[in-house]
Parts: C-alpha cells; structure tokens; sequence
C-alpha cells in the first residue's frame, strides 16, 4: 500500500509562516441556544470584547499574513460595527468570509450586501433534515427554516455557501436525508462540512459517535463524493484523509496525483498547523475547539503568536505528536485532531479516541 512514501509525500509544514484560515470570534453573543456551543455563547455581547480599532489592527495583520479571514460567532450579526470591520477589511483586499446564525438578523438584504462586500464565502449550518431535529438541536425553532431560505438568497446573490453540519450520535442518521436536501440546493451550496463532535463547551453533554461508526462514515462520504455536485469535507476528523489515501491507494491512484490533489485539498493542515482562531477578547488558540491560550493579540501580534509560540510549533511538527498517532504513518497527512486529544485526555499531542486505525497492525500487515 506504500504508506510509508505516502507519509514522507506530506512531511514538513507548509503553514510555518502563515495560516491558511485565521477565525475571528468577533462577538459571543448569539440568540441561539445550540446544544453544541463551543463558546457558551449568550444573548450579550461581552463588555471587553475586541474594539473596532483593535479588530482593523488584527485585519491589518491578517492582510500581512495572506490568509483568508473568517467572521465567526456567537453570532457576529450582533455586532453592530461589523460591516465597517467588513469594508474595512476588503478595502485592503482581505479575502473575508462570515457565518452568521440563523436568527431574524439574517435578511435577504443582509445576504445581498455580503455578495456587494465582495466576501468569498456564507456559512450556513443545518444538522437534520427537517424542522422538528434541526431546531431541537439549536434550540429555537425557525432556524431551519431561515437557514433554507437563506440558501435561496445566497444563491440569487450569488455567494457560494458552506453548509456546516454537526456530527452527534443524534445527528449522524440524518446525513444521508441531509445529503439528499442539499442536493437539491445545489447551485447554492459549494461544500459541506462535517464537524465531528468535540467535547467542549455546551458539546460535553451531546452522544459521541464510536471510532467504528466514524470509520463507516468516512465510507459513506468517499462513496457519496464521488457524485456529490458539491464538495464533501470533514472538520476535528483529519483521520479521514487516512481513510482517503488508504482508499486512492487501493484504486491504483498514483502518488504523484495524490500528493497534488492532496495539497489543494488541505491534507497537512490541523489544529494550529494552517488553521488559527482569534476570540472575542483577543485570546489565540490554536483552533476554536481547542482552548489553550498562546497569547492575546491585544499584547503581541498574531502572525508573532502563530509562528513562534511554542505549542503552535509542536502542533506543526508530526514527528511530536504521542501515542498510536505518533507511530502512524499518515501522521503528516493526518496528525488526528489535536482538539479531540486534549478535550477527551487532556493531552493536545495525544492520540484521537475517534480513530480506529492501528498503525502497529498495518505494519506487521506491511511487512508479511
């Protein structure tokens, strides 16, 4: 199966200097009371949140790095300064997406001056496919709903939307109805994104799907990409690209393909590694569901803090991660999600419990 040359394909970090997605907490407020909340968020915004000068001097940062940025919540509609941060961003040339919560803030002319702001992106979140699971997972009923017909306007306004989905052991028998949803929205939807539960926040009380069901997952979304009209991807679940190179590799896919397909589809990048997150109070951790604080961009400037903390070097370098992860040998592709690891076992360079994969089986498989 060459595993080995498939890890050594994706070894060293290519996100050293720079991430590829910056996330900015812009507010904690949120009228939603979603079972899943990694940031407890509440119907206020928080009195020492980031100011309007603070969040164009981290824009400007940002802009320094090349990333894109991504406005996140709670929900950042609550924010009243949030198209002059918006405007602000993009008169510099900031690419900028936003993920706004699907309360009565988010209007079809709301929609429409995201597409006028030139923002690349709109997620959107739905978890079931009706009504009765979608809302009882939010927590207020007419998300789901709102969330439909938002598509609808993103797709008049043409603004490619992100559909963000939430894996529980409540949500997962819904994919494949969910699936068949947004197929019929197809011309709105660029990608769904399959957050794999991690416990924290509001999240340590939701069901956890096993390994072996998260294996039989990642089958289903191999099998439905191939004829998805939109890109399936999965967030907190890097061990997919495991299971996809395992799966490419048995279908004669040569190396070559795969290491540049690999690449423009993000094998490498996890938690602090491509990816970092800026909260509401200017904190930097090295991903939202990952709370450890390297710093505060109040104090040092987040390009600083993402190449040179500590825990963001560790989290770049494979070769460090503990456990089953650091004996496997799709570690650089994969590395497992360092957010997982610590809030099940308190150790970030720990092992993912959500892999079932045995890399000291595969090894003595390899060497029959």
């Amino acid at each position: 199966m060459r595993i080995h040359t498939a890890s050594h394909a994706y070894s060293g970090s290519i996100f050293a200097d720079a991430p590829r997605n910056v996330y900015w907490e812009v507010t904690i407020a949120c009228d939603l009371a979603c079972k899943h909340c990694r940031a407890h968020a509440q119907p206020e915004r928080h009195p020492e949140e980031l100011t309007t000068e603070d969040g164009k001097a981290l824009i400007e940062d940002i802009k320094s790095l090349g990333s894109l940025l991504i406005l996140t919540g709670g929900d950042p509609m609550k924010r009243p300064d949030l198209f002059e941060l918006i405007d602000y961003g993009r008169s510099l040339h900031l690419p900028m997406a936003i993920t706004p919560s699907a309360t009565p803030t988010l209007t079809r002319d709301v929609v429409m001056r995201f597409a006028q702001a030139g923002l690349t992106a709109l997620g959107l979140s739905l978890d079931a496919p009706t009504a009765e699971v979608h809302d009882a997972f939010r927590g207020v009923p007419g998300t789901f709903a709102r969330s439909v017909e938002a598509l609808e306007w993103a797709r008049e306004a043409g603004i490619p939307v992100q559909v963000n989905t939430t894996v529980t052991t409540e949500t997962l028998p819904y994919l494949p109805e969910l699936y068949r949803l947004l197929c019929d929205h197809a011309d709105a939807v660029r990608r769904w994104s399959l957050f794999l539960l991690v416990p924290v926040g509001r999240g340590v009380s939701l069901g956890i799907p096993s390994a072996n069901d998260v294996e039989e997952l990642f089958a289903w979304v191999y099998d439905a990409a191939k004829t998805a009209p939109f890109h399936i991807g999965t967030v907190e679940a890097p061990h997919y690209r495991r299971y996809w190179l395992q799966r490419q590799l048995q279908d004669g896919v040569p190396l070559e393909a795969l290491v540049a397909k690999g690449r423009r589809n993000g094998l490498g990048i996890r938690d602090g590694n491509g990816v970092v997150f800026v909260s509401h109070l200017g904190d930097v951790t090295p991903a939202g569901f990952l709370p450890i604080r390297i710093g505060n961009v109040r104090e040092t400037k987040l390009s600083d803090l993402y190449r040179g903390a500590p825990l963001m070097v560790d989290l770049r370098d494979a070769d460090r991660l503990e456990g089953k992860c650091g004996r496997c040998d799709y570690r650089w592709a994969c590395g497992g999600s360092r957010a997982r690891a610590y809030g099940m076992t308190g150790n970030a360079m720990g092992s993912d419990p959500f892999c079932a994969y045995d890399p000291s089986a595969a090894t003595r498989e390899l060497n029959r």
